[in-house]
């Protein structure tokens, strides 16, 4: 599967926003809310991480589709930062789904 990073310019095609992902804070998210990764894949916001060891993976989203609208499966989940990152170090642009928008 080839991922898809967007610039500015085709992020704001998409209606999506700039993609720097400064403005995304995932801690006012409720339930439900739509996340657009920066490779293009819609998740869902499921709910504040409830693990206590996961001190820096604040929460828990769920990938609904990839870029080309193919389903992720139902049980397919993940942990962001507060700012929407897929890791809090050691992060891999090229690869990681890092939240760039909530809709």
């Amino acid at each position: 599967m080839e991922h898809k990073i967007f610039n500015n310019q085709e992020a704001a095609q998409l209606g999506i926003g700039a993609v720097s992902n400064s403005t995304v804070d995932l801690s006012k998210c409720k339930k439900g809310d739509i996340l657009i990764s920066s490779h293009g894949a819609k998740l869902e916001y499921i709910a504040p991480t409830p693990w206590k060891h996961y001190t820096y993976l604040n929460h828990v989203v769920r990938y609904i589709e990839n870029a080309d609208g193919k389903s992720f499966g139902d049980e397919n989940y993940g942990t962001r930062t507060n700012d929407g990152f897929t890791y809090a170090k050691n992060r891999k642009p090229e690869t990681d789904h890092d939240i760039v928008a909530v809709l």
